[in-house]
């Protein structure tokens, strides 16, 4: 099927056609130019993790040249061994130690202490005046490698002892020589300080069962959202990124793992911070797009109202006439040029009408004189029928039947011989058809009848003779010579705002193909064909109701034939 667009349509579609490429190619570089930004932020971020870490691990590792020299120090082995010193020569070994340790743990930027410890001889030389040596507690905080304790006597941090190398004791208070370094939290806040001045948001270590180290001026997201939207990834040794909304508000998280402390460093950064003005940007563009795209309309607008309403109002009226419409007139409320053109069209309609009118009225006198044509051809039909019956009952001797035929016969000639009103409502139609029954009754006293009709429908308008015909047909054709009681049932019904009569009977019935030529005999023309009975009902009824109303014929549930009138419902009925 072809779609037509008329005039403001298609410029509605050409302005679609030139906007839709250029904002659609312009969001798409924006888009590209945010992933590009994008990922180069997580590599910036990603790299700048790494190179903090690698100086870290180098920091610390500094400890380690400090430490395995210690180990095999020469005051640190007199100490140790006590070869034939006096209390003196111990005491000013002890003090050179000290200063070593001292020397060796204020040589960097980290808050730290470094402690020897002779396990066997219950003692320890730590650069820390204030330690005191306890086997329980270096035994508790002994490890080979870096670990976090929360208490490490002035504070948390990591902790390490440092033992000959190649040497793995059963139990730490075996140990000859033993040294720890206690690396403080307060120098990792530092850290992070330093590492937040660059471009982070929030860093901070994270280890689980540990509490987490952030710098001094942590500020910005909860840091256990952060961790909890991780997940099983800050458990992990792997290093990686995340992309989340907090609060509608979209954040780079990385992640960077040191194999060194065996923590993790997380970092938050917001990504509105630099994807923002490109957003912004495109927000900007699509407004101004879409108020192109409001000009636009409001042009294309304004040309149909002034141009394509006027044709449109134009094809109406037309259609209008062509629908029969001859009254319709077109609204004077344009001011252009369009108003001479709809001022003619409404004086050609009025005189179209006129025109038709006149015609209108000779048809519709043409049309009644053939209605009471067609009535009185049924008139005759059916006196021949009574009188013949009228004969017959009185060569029987049958006078009562007689009477009543008589009287029956008078009610139903006062019914049908009102040709001042060719109407009659359902009511009244369906009483005639009683009395036409119960005149048959006398004639065969095993016919049975039924009518239903619902009250409501008790005044609906129909030609007067039109159900009378059928009944008789029934009767006539259906159940004469039958060697069973008929029977004839009559319903009126609405369905759907039609009018359904329909009339039964138990008779003989017809084939499919008797039934086909029936109804091409109902579409016979009026001028090709005189007929009678059921073909006026069928002129009658399509004369009164138009067109659209219908005769159909069935096999019945009954046995024999049911015959349906359809017609659509008026309102005035």
């Amino acid at each position: 099927m072809r779609i037509k667009f008329n005039i403001f349509q298609k410029l509605l579609v050409l302005l679609l056609i030139l906007l839709t490429p250029v904002v659609a190619l312009y969001y798409y570089s924006t888009y590209k130019s945010i992933n590009v930004i994008q990922e180069e932020l997580i590599k910036a971020s990603l790299n700048q993790m790494e190179l903090f870490m690698a100086q870290l691990d180098a920091s610390i590792e500094k400890f380690d040249l400090v430490s395995a020299p210690m180990l095999v120090d020469t005051n640190v082995l007199e100490y140790r061994y006590n070869l034939n010193m006096s209390d003196y020569s111990l005491m000013k070994t002890r003090l050179l130690i000290q200063e070593k340790l001292s020397l060796a743990s204020a040589s960097g930027n980290w808050r730290n202490d470094m402690t020897i410890f002779f396990p066997q001889k219950g003692d320890s030389i730590s650069s820390s005046p204030s330690y005191e040596f306890d086997l329980e507690e270096f035994e508790g905080r002994f490890s080979l490698g870096w670990s976090y304790s929360e208490d490490l006597g002035i504070g948390s941090g990591f902790t390490r002892t440092y033992v000959t190398t190649g040497y793995k004791p059963a139990r730490p208070n075996e140990l000859d020589v033993a040294v720890r370094i206690n690396l403080y939290k307060w120098s990792f806040e530092n850290l992070l300080d330093t590492y937040k001045a660059g471009h982070s948001n929030n860093p901070f270590f994270y280890k689980e069962g540990h509490a987490i180290i952030a710098s001094r001026s942590a500020q910005g997201l909860k840091m256990d959202g952060i961790v909890a939207e991780l997940g099983d990834r800050v458990n992990s040794r792997t290093s990686g990124f995340l992309i989340h909304s907090f609060d509608g508000r979209p954040y780079l998280i990385t992640y960077y793992y040191s194999n060194l402390l065996d923590w993790q460093l997380i970092d938050s950064v917001p990504l509105d911070q630099i994807i923002g003005p490109i957003k912004q940007q495109r927000v900007l563009f699509g407004a101004s797009s879409f108020i192109l795209l409001l000009s636009g309309i409001a042009a294309a607008t304004a040309l149909y109202w002034n141009v394509q309403r006027p044709i449109f109002r134009l094809v109406h009226a037309v259609q209008q006439i062509k629908r029969g419409d001859y009254a319709y007139r077109l609204p004077k409320k344009s001011n252009n040029e369009f108003a001479f053109l709809m001022q003619n069209f409404n004086e050609m309609a009025t005189q179209i009408q006129d025109l038709i009118e006149h015609d209108l009225q000779s048809r519709i006198l043409a049309r009644d004189a053939t209605l009471k044509q067609l009535q009185a051809q049924i008139h005759p039909h059916f006196l021949y029928n009574c009188l013949g019956f009228i004969i017959n009952m009185t060569k029987m001797g049958k006078d009562r039947a007689v009477i009543d035929m008589a009287y029956h016969l008078a009610d139903y000639y006062r019914y049908t011989t009102r040709m001042d009103n060719q109407g009659a409502s359902m009511g009244e139609e369906l009483a005639f058809v009683r009395i036409h029954l119960e005149i048959l009754r006398l004639r065969n006293e095993t016919l049975t009848y039924s009518i239903e009709l619902p009250e409501e429908l008790a005044q609906l308008r129909v030609p007067r003779l039109l159900i009378q015909p059928i009944v008789e047909n029934a009767l006539v054709h259906g159940l004469e010579n039958v060697e069973y009681p008929g029977r004839v049932e009559i319903r009126v019904y609405v369905k759907d705002s039609w009018v359904h009569l329909e009339v039964e009977d138990n008779g003989k019935g017809l084939n499919m193909e008797q039934i086909g030529q029936l109804h091409k005999e109902l579409r016979v023309p009026a001028g090709e064909y005189a007929g009678c009975g059921l073909w006026n009902v069928y002129q009658r009824l399509q004369g009164n109701h138009g067109a659209d109303a219908k005769m159909a014929f069935i096999p019945s549930r009954l046995g024999g034939l049911a015959v349906s009138l359809v017609w659509r419902l008026k309102n005035e009925e």
